[in-house]
């Protein structure tokens, strides 16, 4: 994806371009999203330089919105994506118009995201979709959440990475245990058993990171990867056996005492399991 870098001044950047950067770098830019976009475009903004806003034109649809801690990609209704980093930096702006004099209603990234329909606000860890098909318009609000005086709870991040057969051991702290694996379904830990004893069903969370992946996966369409088998019984918990790699050697992560039922594929229904692309990773 090419770049195009702005100077330090205020600039107003109109995305058009398909496989396109866009970086206003110094100066207090405003980014128009509008129907100028051509279909299927793929379109990444960059700017972490000066206060920004990301403005939406009143009208425009947004068939589906995907939103991580710090990042946003949204998908116009003629399949153009247009994806945010630094999302939590910006100032969003609903139904403004800058090259016609329209002034929208600001927001802040986490008021944006619930008004786009994730009542609970950007996700501390892993990512969550927003309304299909929601067009932006001066009704846009941000829904009253009761305040219940206990915040979502956040995980200790757990990063898997090991050099032999190895036992992780959970702590009584609610924690996201992250192993990474290639698209291919081969591990990128190596081809070595791991077990996490004390995994709690309740409070911990598994998520695979997929290496070079376009999007995020549901279990079965993890466990449909050739050669990646996933078990689970009373007497083993869960086992998960990724691709064999060149060597015809593979890795394995087991979760004891973690039982699921699973008549075909893959469905984890007691504990949380997100299988995430790397490019969607908080």
């Amino acid at each position: 994806m090419a770049s195009l870098n702005f100077n330090s001044g205020k600039n107003f950047i109109i995305p058009t371009e398909n496989d396109m950067t866009y970086r206003g770098l110094g100066g207090d830019d405003v980014y128009i999203i509008s129907k100028a976009i051509p279909s299927n475009a793929k379109i990444q903004i960059i700017d972490t330089e000066g206060s920004n806003i990301i403005e939406l034109v009143d009208g425009i649809t947004i068939t589906t919105s995907l939103f991580t801690k710090n990042a946003t990609r949204l998908t116009l209704s003629n399949g153009s994506e247009i994806t945010i980093n630094g999302a939590d930096k910006f100032t969003y702006e609903t139904s403004g118009n800058s090259t016609t004099g329209d002034v929208g209603s600001q927001w802040t990234y986490s008021d944006f995201v619930k008004g786009m329909g994730v009542t609970d606000g950007p996700p501390a860890s892993g990512s969550k979709n927003g309304s299909s098909n929601f067009v932006i318009s001066d009704a846009f609000e941000v829904p009253e959440t009761e305040d219940t005086g206990n915040g979502a709870e956040e995980y200790t991040i757990i990063n898997i990475d090991v050099s032999s057969d190895s036992i992780i051991t959970a702590t009584s702290q609610a924690e996201d245990f992250r192993y990474e694996v290639g698209t291919d379904g081969i591990s990128k830990e190596g081809a070595y058993d791991v077990t996490i004893e004390g995994f709690d069903k309740a409070n911990d969370k598994l998520t695979l990171i997929i290496i070079g992946g376009t999007s995020n996966l549901t279990t079965k369409e993890f466990d449909s990867i050739e050669n990646v088998d996933v078990i689970s019984n009373g007497i083993s918990g869960t086992e998960i056996y990724f691709a064999p790699d060149s060597s015809k050697d593979s890795g394995t992560l087991k979760i004891p005492n973690v039982e699921e039922f699973i008549e075909d594929l893959w469905v984890a229904t007691s504990y949380t399991v997100e299988i995430i692309a790397d490019i969607n990773l908080v």
